[in-house]
């Protein structure tokens, strides 16, 4: 397959990162998740920019991938259990 049909996966389909990088955010608070925040997106952004997507599209493909995280952030506090309080 020649290299201009070579596509990349879109990362924020990537289950493995953005559940990985969801745990890592559920455990931080304040300027320490905005600190690592800050530099995942930094990272990827250049990973994607690597791959040959231009900077406009990477962006975007950084800003899916935060949405990604934030689902798997939301469906975490839906699923988990609530103990149940007795009287």
């Amino acid at each position: 397959m020649s290299p201009e049909k070579v596509r990349a996966f879109p990362i924020d389909r990537q289950l493995f990162l953005v559940r990985e990088v969801a745990a890592k955010l559920g455990n931080l608070h304040g300027e320490s998740a905005t600190s690592f925040w800050k530099a995942k997106a930094a990272e990827l952004l250049d990973a994607v920019v690597g791959s040959g997507k231009d900077r406009a599209s990477a962006s975007d493909e950084v800003r899916r991938f935060f949405l990604a995280v934030q689902r798997e952030l939301l469906t975490e506090i839906l699923i988990e259990p609530v103990p149940v309080l007795s009287a």
